[in-house]
């Protein structure tokens, strides 16, 4: 272990081995690490790569979002205080998270802080005093650097925190940032020309999220047709508005077409007619005037006609492409116009060709044969890592008499679940996360009394909603956690199944409601589809349906395992699980206990 000096907590089961196996990989090729949840696979991956960093290598870790960069660099400061290490590193936001200027115009998107940043720089107090007095020796004595240190710092010294951190990526040894800064061409220039890529190890953390890239992916809505007819209206653009007066009347009647929940392939080409080529150019163009007027007076610069123009052009450019779609979904009250790309291996193929070294990491990683075919990285070597957990600890159960299979749930199985929800948290006792197959599973639930009667046992509900904000999710999380005994009810792959972090006692049961295979539409359909027309019918079907469902529910059963010391309780409500054990985590088919409904009033728990 000596020679592992940047690792800076006493090892624990299956560490240092990883280690030893990860240095000597990552001398000759890729590696493709899978290790429970609670491992500690960013410390251990960390105390590998410094090594290589002091040897004048870089390191590039990337992460799902953007709120996910500074996870690797709380470790580091963590190493960095245990050690003494001098390393420059921090987590990189994008313009949005990082202008001082945005914040006089209240809530903007991406491209309306990217766009106000355009028209603006020149005139903007923060962009002149970075270039007139930016100083590195502020930042680099505080670093590690979080996003928000290299913030705040800079609103302090009163220069712009984006341009601050782009000068410090000129200099710095390692980079946290978002995998979109990586994969996609589009972005990668920005960050590349400042960080050599080929003088990196890029690391890939929650790799299992490549599969869902969708580079060209974009969508509006029949209200954005709407909004921008309005504004040509309003600027008194004539033809524009004829034009869109039509294309909101086609778009209209697909509308009218599709039943609540429907979707249906569109073709770009037949809503756009021969005339509409030119007239989007002039949306465009009346957009961007709309955008900068709007900004000399004060106000948010946002035009639909612009994002409306962006769009239609995009989908006629992408039409007849191999692995694109378009969709059109219906969602209550709106239509939602879909270009859909599917196509990650094919795009991220020549991506890890760019890197000195490539490490891609999760706690859902296998089958890692079906992993890297389909994100196109052909010679790696794997690391497996056994369960770290003690079975003591963990109870895990099987329902061999419910499953959620069929388009709907009957009165008689919903209220059988109803009854085995309420059964597992008189036994449990402890804070609980009720994962269901679906919004559509959950909602049928609910109507069947399900929130009413967790209540009457003792228990607070919480519960995520459709189209809930970040900030409402935020207050909903925040206040389960804060709780003794509180129930958490949550579709698995939504916000709190894969995203939220629950240490401690803060999550100590799960009971899954089902398998969370992809309700049968149009769009699932599509994609199934494309992937059996690249790897034939058997593994089309497994990689883009079986295996994607089974790691949605494996990813919410990691929710309760932070640590190798925590302690769960299981129960997998739905007899097909057994069916998958392949394709569940190594604990749940050692550990697994087949029973049935009746049974979960005599299950144990581990405290």
């Amino acid at each position: 272990m000596s020679r592992f000096k940047y690792f800076p907590y006493k090892p624990r089961p299956f560490q240092s081995e990883t280690m030893e196996k990860l240095a000597r990989y990552v001398r000759i090729g890729s590696v493709c690490l899978h290790a429970p949840t609670g491992f500690g696979k960013t410390p251990v991956i960390l105390a590998v790569l410094l090594p290589f960093v002091k040897r004048g290598l870089k390191v590039i870790w990337t992460v799902r979002t953007g709120n996910e960069t500074d996870r690797p660099i709380e470790e580091l400061k963590t190493i960095v205080n245990k050690t003494g290490l001098d390393i420059l590193a921090l987590s990189y936001r994008g313009k949005k998270d990082m202008c001082l200027l945005s914040r006089i115009y209240g809530e903007l998107d991406y491209a309306e802080v990217s766009y106000l940043c355009s028209q603006k720089r020149k005139e903007c107090a923060f962009y002149i005093n970075f270039l007139e007095g930016f100083d590195y020796s502020i930042f680099r004595e505080n670093s590690p650097l979080l996003y928000s240190d290299i913030y705040n710092l800079s609103k302090k010294e009163e220069i712009c925190p984006y341009y601050a951190q782009r000068a410090l990526l000129e200099i710095a040894d390692m980079v946290a940032l978002s995998y979109n800064y990586v994969v996609d061409p589009r972005l990668e220039w920005s960050i590349r020309r400042l960080f050599p890529y080929n003088r990196a190890i890029l690391v890939v953390d929650e790799a299992h999220n490549l599969q869902n890239i969708e580079l060209n992916s974009e969508h509006i809505t029949l209200g954005t047709i709407k909004r921008a007819l309005k504004e040509a209206e309003e600027w008194d653009s004539f033809q524009i508005a004829d034009f869109l007066s039509r294309l909101r009347d086609k778009v209209d009647k697909l509308f009218q077409a599709l039943a609540e929940d429907e979707d249906t392939v569109f073709i770009p080409s037949e809503f756009i007619d021969s005339s509409g080529y030119d007239l989007l150019e002039r949306a465009k163009a009346l957009g961007e005037f709309i955008r900068r007027k709007m900004l000399e007076e004060g106000k948010r610069p946002r035009s639909s006609l612009y994002r409306l123009a962006n769009f239609w052009k995009k989908a006629l450019e992408l039409e007849g492409l191999e692995g694109i779609a378009f969709v059109a979904e219906k969602e209550r009250d709106n239509l939602r116009l879909n270009i859909w790309d599917m196509r990650s291996a094919e795009i991220l193929a020549s991506r890890w060709l760019i890197f000195k070294r490539c490490i891609f990491c999760s706690g859902t990683l296998e089958p890692i044969e079906a992993f890297t075919e389909v994100i196109g990285l052909d010679n790696y070597h794997a690391i497996k890592v056994p369960p770290i957990y003690n079975p003591e600890n963990v109870r895990i159960y099987i329902l061999k008499d419910v499953s959620t299979k069929g388009e709907e749930l009957s009165e008689e199985t919903a209220s059988k679940y109803v009854k085995a929800i309420l059964d597992f948290l008189k036994i449990v006792n402890v804070n609980t996360a009720i994962f269901t197959a679906s919004y559509r599973v959950q909602e049928r639930l609910v109507r069947a009394g399900l929130k009413e009667k967790i209540g009457k046992i003792g228990y607070l509900v919480f519960e995520e909603e459709r189209k809930m904000t970040g900030l409402q999710a935020r207050r909903v999380l925040e206040s389960f956690k804060e709780s003794q005994k509180a129930a958490l009810l949550a579709p698995m792959g939504g916000r709190f199944a894969e995203g939220a972090d629950f240490p401690g006692e803060q999550l100590q049961a799960i009971f899954l409601v089902g398998i969370p295979f992809e309700k049968p539409t149009t769009k699932t359909q599509l994609y199934l589809d494309y992937y059996c027309k690249l790897y034939g019918k058997e593994k089309g079907r497994l990689y883009g349906y079986t295996i994607p469902a089974l790691k949605r529910a494996s990813q919410a059963l990691g929710r309760a395992l932070r640590s190798p010391d925590d302690k769960a309780v299981f129960i997998l409500g739905d007899e097909r699980y057994e069916k998958y054990l392949n394709l569940l985590p190594e604990y749940v088919k050692k550990w697994r206990r087949k029973i049935t409904v009746k049974d979960i009033r005599s299950i144990s728990t581990p405290w």
